[in-house]
């Protein structure tokens, strides 16, 4: 499916972008709705839409958000290149893709390429999902190339809401993917560290990648929050919603509660996802 352009210019659309949301093709949104509802393990989750691309865009709406990030994640190999063809298609000035690699994949620097080559701005990695560490040989092969490349890497950072306690995604792998790859444009998900904020403190607070915000609003201590949110670079802070998991209107809401200041909720809102997912070149 190929969504239809918004009939505004990209100028006349609210400067607020979400930096973490999902969406499927139209074929398999409710089959692959019901299995992630389904697999939560460790509270229950609800989906606020159909899972497809029109569903999302018409969230976005109701919160008043101009764009999002649309991440996808290859399971298996085979994935790949079907997400890399579907990103390109779903692609427009509302809907910004970000394909997948998955790590068993025996031509990564091949697969990356063709994401660059598609226009695409970069690539989403989930270490539970793909069943590869954080900074495990092969994700680092997948980061260089996409540094090289001149794409952005979303990480899913922290424990998974189907899965157990592991270390896959800990802050301290997080840590590990940047020392190793420091030219990589990276975004470590769910602020640094789902359920596990402190470790994000000692680990990840402070160095220049990238944050965002989704299902952490409401979860996260506040004490631990305003001490992630006062240590950590303002410019490398984004706005995420994890829809359709959350819903972008009350995420928007708990996020413009935040203690920030207003230079440095715009600059999340706006200017840091678009030079983080290289919108600005």
């Amino acid at each position: 499916m190929t969504p239809q352009k918004d009939a505004r210019s990209s100028a006349e659309l609210p400067h607020i972008i979400d930096a973490h949301a999902h969406a499927f093709p139209d074929r398999i949104a409710s089959a692959a709705i019901a299995k992630l509802t389904a697999g939560a393990r460790w509270m229950p989750v609800r989906a606020v839409f159909d899972g497809t691309v029109a569903g999302l865009t018409a969230a976005m709406d109701r919160a008043g958000i101009g764009c999002a990030l649309l991440c996808s994640v290859a399971t298996r190999p085979e994935q790949t290149a079907k997400i890399t063809d579907w990103s390109a298609a779903v692609a427009s000035d509302r809907i910004v893709p970000f394909a997948s690699v998955h790590p068993d994949c025996p031509d990564i620097e091949a697969q990356v390429d063709r994401i660059a080559a598609a226009g695409l701005k970069g690539l989403k990695f989930h270490p539970q999902y793909m069943a590869c560490p954080l900074d495990d040989p092969r994700t680092l092969r997948i980061a260089r190339r996409a540094a090289d490349a001149g794409l952005a890497m979303e990480v899913h950072a922290g424990y998974d809401l189907s899965y157990g306690r592991d270390d896959l995604g800990s802050p301290a792998a997080v840590r590990r993917l940047h020392e190793a790859v420091p030219h990589l444009r990276l975004l470590a998900c769910h602020l640094g560290g789902w359920q596990r904020w402190d470790e994000v403190l000692r680990h990840v607070a402070g160095l220049p990648i990238y944050l965002e915000t989704s299902y952490t609003l409401g979860q996260c201590p506040p004490q631990v929050l305003e001490a992630i949110l006062s240590r950590h670079p303002a410019e490398r802070l984004l706005f995420g919603t994890d829809a359709p998991w959350a819903d972008p209107a009350e995420q928007l809401a708990r996020f413009q509660a935040l203690p920030l200041s207003d230079a440095a909720r715009r600059a999340a809102l706006w200017d840091n996802p678009r030079r983080f997912a290289g919108l600005d070149t």
